[in-house]
């Protein structure tokens, strides 16, 4: 059984004016259908990647995942639980959201700016009630800044004193912190340079083999997916209009729009 399954999944936004204005003005109701009936699948310690242009969808479905947005329809289920089932009680939704953790796009946005980068990545330990005792919360802190590559010593610093790259990877270790099995990675390196990006890009691939972590990779750059994603899904205007592993994909596009984000997509290699 797949580990993480969406199945029919739909959001629609509505745009419309206030009522007191619909009815003065005769105007309808306004409605986007940000994502149409879209489904997919990922299975457990792999890399699934939603691709497409800005507007297409991806991050609606990424919030959806999450928990940030609910679904309009449809539903998402990990390990077999829906993550929508009313039913469920409060300790056993909290157990199941501490599964799924997020990387934003913007690490200069996603960093709470007033607190120290050991107090942010303890914040989830005691959310969850994973570790008890300030001390033990703070070894586990600087154990998670040394999977990341950065020091100890970063604990006791605030997030303006770290470039863009650096902030990505204590959010990385933030999403690390609730020890999660699903990671959704928004993407989580379009603002930094292209070297940079290599980096954090290595840097998730050695996590996952180490903890045997379950992607959802958001992105625009098809340059990016190709070293990333066992499979590929490919939106347009809120509907999956083609899936396929990534060399299927890359060798073989069936849809004229995957052609055409394949031909415009820089040839980038990152390594191993």
């Amino acid at each position: 059984m797949s580990f993480v399954v969406a199945k029919d999944l739909c959001r629609t936004f509505d745009l419309s004016d206030p009522w007191i204005v619909r009815k003065l003005t005769m105007r309808p109701k306004r409605l986007l259908q940000a994502v149409d009936r879209v489904n997919f699948s990922i299975e457990r310690g792999t890399t699934y990647a939603l691709v497409g242009e800005s507007g297409s969808g991806k991050s609606t479905i990424a919030n959806m995942v999450v928990g940030l947005l609910k679904p309009s329809a449809g539903s998402i289920t990990i390990d077999g639980q829906n993550l929508g089932d009313a039913s469920m009680s409060r300790p056993d939704q909290q157990r199941l959201r501490r599964r799924i953790q997020m990387v934003f796009q913007s690490p200069y946005a996603s960093l709470n700016p007033r607190w120290k980068v050991g107090d942010i990545l303890c914040e989830p330990m005691r959310a969850f009630k994973l570790i008890e005792g300030s001390e033990a919360q703070r070894r586990r802190a600087a154990e998670l800044l040394e999977q990341v590559g950065l020091s100890d010593s970063d604990a006791s610093k605030y997030p303006h004193e770290f470039s863009g790259g650096q902030r990505q990877r204590i959010s990385i270790a933030r999403a690390l912190a609730s020890q999660p099995e699903v990671i959704i990675c928004d993407e989580p390196t379009s603002a930094l340079d292209v070297s940079v990006q290599a980096q954090v890009l290595n840097l998730l691939k050695s996590l996952q083999k180490e903890f045997g972590l379950t992607y959802l990779f958001i992105t625009h750059d098809l340059a990016v997916v190709s070293t990333m994603a066992n499979k590929i899904g490919v939106l347009n205007q809120g509907v999956l209009v083609e899936e396929q592993d990534t060399e299927g994909l890359f060798s073989t596009p069936r849809e004229d729009y995957t052609k055409m984000l394949i031909s415009s997509a820089p040839k980038i290699e990152f390594g191993s």
